[in-house]
């Protein structure tokens, strides 16, 4: 037995056999790194397809127009009743999910000569279409002073990302959020307008003040 171990024959065999499984397991290995190099790069699509579904994610300037041709809507539906008539909030509604294009808004505005009655319109995101409703102030909103526009420099987009960097993602991640409210309007400190980011679950809320001209998170 030990005679035939030292014949050449052997030894050639052996050296084959060892470099066939050299060879397979570089192959092998070759195999398993590239399928977990294509797995990763699945994963990575989806996450980024995913991510372009979200309010959180997307560009904030990317529906500036359609914000804009809404809000342009809102106001020359008031003028039609009273060209008197000034803005003095706006209130957006969003899903828990906070897909794009979901939700509504709502455009309240105010008279000098009702001082009873807010004049409210109700666009939907998703399809454009409206509402429109006089509503007591004590019902809804209150008597608030008129927006000036020149501070309204974020959109609700962007009120809604500055939110989720400052405690609302947390509080989605732990509560089961079923609505988000931004409401824009001018109140304390100062007076200033204001976006109101309030996170609703069923058995919780959280409310973050956010400065509609510059951004800045008001500290409660």
């Amino acid at each position: 037995m030990l005679d035939f171990l030292k014949k050449p024959i052997f030894i050639i065999i052996l050296a084959a056999a060892l470099v066939v499984a050299g060879i397979w397991a570089y192959i092998s290995n070759r195999n398993q790194a590239k399928e977990a190099e294509q797995k990763a790069e699945s994963e990575k699509t989806v996450e980024e397809a995913v991510k372009i579904s979200n309010l959180t994610n997307i560009d904030s300037s990317s529906l500036n127009e359609n914000i804009t041709s809404q809000a342009s809507v809102a106001d020359g539906k008031a003028a039609e009743v009273d060209k008197k008539f000034q803005l003095i909030a706006v209130e957006v509604k969003l899903p828990g999910s906070l897909d794009t294009g979901s939700g509504e808004t709502t455009y309240v505005y105010a008279s000098s000569a009702d001082k009873i009655n807010n004049w409210v319109i109700t666009v939907s995101n998703t399809t454009g279409k409206f509402v429109r409703a006089r509503v007591p102030k004590e019902d809804y909103i209150g008597g608030l002073g008129a927006i000036s526009r020149d501070y309204w420099k974020l959109n609700y987009i962007a009120a809604l990302q500055i939110a989720e960097k400052n405690g609302g993602l947390d509080f989605r991640n732990s509560n089961e959020v079923v609505e988000v409210r931004l409401t824009l309007k001018n109140s304390d400190p100062k007076n200033w307008l204001y976006w109101f980011v309030d996170y609703v679950s069923k058995n919780n809320m959280k409310e973050i003040q956010i400065d509609a001209s510059n951004g800045s998170v008001v500290v409660q």
